[in-house]
């Protein structure tokens, strides 16, 4: 049993570390702010002139469209998803993505970018 919580604890780091490490290249890239606290006490993961940017695995997408609503709210920025797809994907999510922002005409630009 601590073997197999061992080995979860190490998975969650490490896809966390990932996608931390993925959103902080992106985010200097574009001049921006990693992990942007704001007036409500959440973090934007990348906060730029233009976009309050929620980063997250293509498997994500749906939390990722709520946050980066929220985080355009709050920041009085632009709403923005910076989508990582996986190569392990079997599903095309990008395509789920872009067709509720479209059904929705949501104001939301995506950003795609690949593991590392």
């Amino acid at each position: 049993m601590k073997i197999r919580i061992l080995i979860a604890c190490s998975f969650i780091l490490n896809v966390y570390g990932s996608e931390n490490t993925i959103n902080n290249q992106w985010c200097k890239k574009m001049n921006g702010i990693s992990q942007f606290t704001t007036k409500d006490r959440t973090y934007v993961d990348c906060l730029t002139d233009e976009y309050a940017v929620e980063t997250e695995y293509d498997y994500n997408w749906k939390e990722a469209v709520g946050q980066s609503l929220h985080y355009a709210e709050t920041t009085d920025r632009k709403a923005a998803i910076l989508l990582i797809q996986r190569s392990s994907s079997k599903k095309n999510y990008l395509s789920e993505l872009n067709r509720v922002i479209q059904k929705f005409d949501l104001p939301i630009k995506v950003y795609v970018t690949g593991e590392q």
